[in-house]
């Protein structure tokens, strides 16, 4: 803990003015200046006996139950204060000042939503506050300050407390700009056999029992001579390989919208997986070994979490594959008997 004050008031001067204040007080007519002397070592020394109490007693600790949000997802934060009842006993106000990056924000700040500065009730341990997700990939408290501050303006008492939790903000599954997810998810395949566009599929038929008009076999009907429905049957499990190409048209450097490719992905592949189909997904990116980045065939909630901390960790400053390259290496290695579908500038608008 660091004591912010006048130069006057630090814990230096203590000997300087002890030592002047014991002899100008034997001294003759000093007398006053050396017990104003002693006087004023006496205070210093008291704010830096209450800066050794403050630093031992005050602790922050930060509590959710939350760790995945996805984009304008809101949590509540919980904010411990261990040593309150030392400064309540002692009369300070509390402040606390914290500064998150750029994906997290404090939206009952609007002046600064990446800023928060808060008066904290001495009288309580626990506060809550609001944090909303912002942006795409991990989101964090990059500053975080307890202020203690002394009256007249004599000082301020201030603690850096470093706030281990970290947030995974997954990219939105909204489609920014809107795209046709006919051509998006399914590639050349026919409308008829799509598990999002008609998941179900007609079987046969049989006698009329009620159903809506809509599920009316009229071939059937016309053929048998009287009214018969359709019986549906869901399409069977269907495979896909997902291949993202992030770069602009030049095929070396990055779109200037890959953002909104990544939440396409996002949006299909949890439709799809829902839907108990299997994705495997390549990327145009370097992974840590110098590889490109795949993950092999997924399926379910599983599969849904591990592409979509995939996707939330993308950043411009990734090494990443041209175009060129990126295909012949998807064509080499992709599942054969699997749907292949780009994702790529060509269809990033309908």
């Amino acid at each position: 803990m660091t004591f912010s004050t006048h130069n006057a008031l630090q814990k230096e001067w203590i000997p300087v003015y002890g030592f002047a204040g014991i002899i100008l007080v034997f001294v003759p007519y000093m007398e006053i200046v050396g017990y104003a002397l002693c006087l004023l070592a006496g205070i210093v020394w008291f704010f830096e006996r209450t800066r050794k109490q403050l630093e031992r007693a005050l602790r922050l600790h930060v509590h959710t139950h939350e760790s995945l949000l996805f984009v304008g997802d809101e949590t509540e934060v919980q904010l411990i204060l261990d040593g309150s009842e030392t400064v309540e006993r002692l009369g300070l106000p509390v402040r606390i000042r914290m500064k998150s990056n750029t994906a997290l924000s404090f939206p009952d700040h609007d002046r600064s939503p990446n800023s928060l500065d808060l008066t904290l009730r001495t009288d309580q341990a626990r506060h809550v506050l609001r944090v909303q997700a912002e942006f795409r990939g991990p989101a964090y408290i990059e500053e975080c300050v307890l202020a203690v501050t002394l009256p007249f303006h004599l000082g301020t008492y201030l603690l850096e407390c470093s706030i281990e939790k970290r947030w995974m903000v997954l990219p939105s599954l909204t489609l920014h700009p809107p795209v046709g997810t006919k051509r998006l998810a399914l590639g050349d395949r026919p409308l008829t056999a799509s598990p999002l566009r008609n998941p179900l599929q007609v079987l046969g038929s049989k006698p009329y029992e009620g159903e809506p008009v809509k599920e009316i076999d009229w071939v059937a009907t016309a053929k048998l001579g009287r009214v018969q429905s359709k019986v549906f049957q869901k399409t069977s499990l269907d495979t896909f390989t997902f291949a993202v190409d992030l770069s602009g048209p030049s095929g070396y450097t990055l779109h200037h919208d890959f953002e909104s490719i990544i939440s396409q992905v996002a949006y299909v592949t949890t439709r799809l997986l829902k839907e108990e189909c299997k994705v495997e997904l390549f990327i145009n990116r370097f992974n840590g070994e110098g590889k490109m980045e795949h993950i092999s065939l997924q399926e379910g909630e599983r599969g849904t979490r591990i592409i979509l901390m995939l996707l939330a960790d993308l950043h411009p400053g990734n090494r990443f594959i041209s175009t060129d390259a990126f295909v012949r290496m998807v064509e080499r290695k992709r599942l054969k008997q699997s749907h292949l579908v780009w994702f790529n500038q060509h269809n990033l608008y309908d």
